[in-house]
């Protein structure tokens, strides 16, 4: 109990205050009613709790305290607080915070410039690449053979019109060359296409899926996300936009449009025997794997997008400025840093090698060296390529390394004969590519030293990043083409083993970052 005079607190038998001599009041305590065990009037045993004896008919009600549970307690603290409504508070901050972005779009009309750029970069730059291309495939073929075919890669409106007047069905010829499909090609997207013809007697049907074999024309997305991604990194800096954010928004912007241009390039037809005149019976469709572009779309626009407007933005103090970065935005920085500089590097040894005579254009040329650059940057960790080829039940395996004895096999064929000058395949000998590969990390492992300080888990925390973008690399250039038909079955296949190279490149990223740190600890020792 507590005293009202003095305000101590004095034990339950007290009833004047030792200090101030005052009578101590007992606190009002909350009371409820119960039933006595036995009646206080005759003593019977109230064995059905009732409020009144059973043999005299007294009241066995009593009044006692009430006792606080732990529910009560809580109950009671928290009547009078006013507790708010935390669903309308979060729907409140969300409507906040889309005005914001809002009016933030509203007053930078600015802001997603630069992704429309690159994207009208990549359908330009596309138009140019097919041109190119069919001036290649018809450059062998007279004037009526060379319109049939750009009529049916391009433009078949012509030829369905010409079929239908001599035929009289109208038959709906997809364009295998248009343009929303070319561009979802550029981004490296698997590709499936079905036709099957039944004529009467005979039932014909191709089948053909394309994975990852157009890898090279990724070229066309790389140029165009990296020129809009240093005219977002220049308005960024000027007009003081966020440069994560806008990268991020950049990447959800340009994954909805391609996701729409894979949409409609997708196609399907199908004609019976009634719109053919009973000739035939024809089934045709086109599809493109919607998670292939999210997952290309997103990898491409985040790394190429994001590492030209970070450069840019930062400009000629992108190593002070990275210094008070994140350690994992420093990490990310310079792993795609070493994998663009190898693979310029790779790319440029395979180009000036190869025999610009037989191939009769530049566009193959440049093409030609993004796959074999690819591959042999893949291989400076030590991996193996597979080259397995099919045809009808008879299969053939060939293993590429830098350093392996079945290498020559592969290059002394003809086909390779043909696309390099004699034997002469690379410009730099095999161990200097790696050489350089193993220079490059440990350049990077050098210049961080001040971030991981040598701890193993800071370098195992960078190889491990600096792996999964080679996997990323290894995803999209591990080709897969099968051609079914009613007669026969090809199939050609080039890709590394994931989990060896994985482990690989872990091993050699790791050891060359701890050997670079090293090497800048014994500098600063000394």
């Amino acid at each position: 109990m507590t005293c009202r005079h003095c305000h101590e607190q004095h034990p339950n038998y007290f009833t004047y205050c030792p200090n101030t001599n005052g009578v101590i009041e007992k606190e009002p305590f909350k009371h409820t009613y119960a039933t006595n065990d036995f009646c206080l009037s005759c003593g019977t045993k109230n064995e059905e709790s009732g409020s009144f004896c059973s043999q005299c008919g007294e009241i066995t009600i009593k009044r006692v305290e009430q006792k606080t549970t732990f529910n009560k307690v809580i109950s009671e603290t928290l009547k009078n607080v006013n507790v708010p409504n935390m669903g309308n508070i979060k729907g409140q901050e969300l409507k906040n915070a889309s005005k914001e972005k809002v009016n933030f779009f509203k007053n930078n009309p600015l802001f997603f410039v630069p992704i429309v750029v690159s994207i009208l970069l990549i359908f330009m730059f596309t138009f140019i690449a097919k041109n190119s291309f069919l001036d290649v495939v018809t450059a062998d073929l007279d004037h009526e053979q060379s319109a049939i075919v750009k009529a049916i890669m391009s433009d078949p409106s012509e030829l369905e019109d010409k079929i239908y007047k001599e035929s009289g069905i109208k038959l709906s010829i997809p364009k295998i060359l248009s343009l929303p499909s070319l561009v979802t090609v550029v981004h490296n997207v698997k590709a499936e296409w079905n036709v099957v013809l039944d004529a009467g007697f005979t039932n014909n049907s191709i089948h053909i899926s394309m994975d990852n074999v157009l890898f090279g024309l990724m070229l066309i997305p790389f140029i165009a996300l990296a020129i809009g991604g240093v005219i977002y990194g220049i308005l960024a800096r000027k007009k003081n936009w966020s440069l994560y954010q806008g990268i991020v928004y950049s990447t959800i912007v340009y994954v909805i449009v391609m996701l729409v241009v894979s949409f409609i390039s997708k196609f399907s037809t199908k004609l019976g025997q009634v719109e053919t005149k009973g000739l035939f019976m024809i089934e045709a469709s086109m599809d493109y794997s919607a998670l292939d572009m999210i997952f290309s779309a997103t990898i491409l626009s985040i790394v190429i997008f994001g590492f030209a407007a970070i450069l840019t933005y930062f400009n000629k103090s992108i190593f002070e400025k990275l210094s008070y970065q994140v350690k994992y935005v420093q990490y990310a920085m310079f792993s795609v840093a070493i994998t663009f500089i190898g693979l310029l590097i790779n790319f440029s040894n395979i180009y000036f090698s190869l025999d610009k005579k037989v191939l009769e254009s530049e566009t193959v040329s440049i093409f030609s060296s993004i796959y074999m650059g690819t591959w042999n940057w893949i291989c400076t960790f030590f991996s193996k390529l597979h080259m397995n080829t099919s045809l009808d039940g008879f299969s053939e395996n060939i293993t590429y390394s830098l350093f392996d004895n079945e290498k020559s096999e592969v290059y002394q064929s003809y086909f390779y004969n043909s696309l390099f000058e004699g034997e002469k395949y690379s410009l730099l000998p095999s161990f200097i590519l790696v050489l350089i590969t193993i220079v490059l990390i440990s350049a990077a492992g050098y210049i961080l030293y001040i971030v991981h300080r040598m701890n193993w888990k800071e370098c195992l925390i960078f190889a491990g990043m600096f792996t999964a973008l080679q996997l990323m690399i290894i995803y999209f250039v591990n080709i897969q083409l099968d051609f079914a038909a009613s007669d026969g079955y090809i199939q050609f296949s080039f890709s590394f083993e994931i989990i060896l190279t994985a482990l690989l490149v872990l091993i050699v990223s790791s050891a060359s970052f701890a050997a670079g740190g090293y090497l800048r600890q014994y500098q600063l020792k000394k």
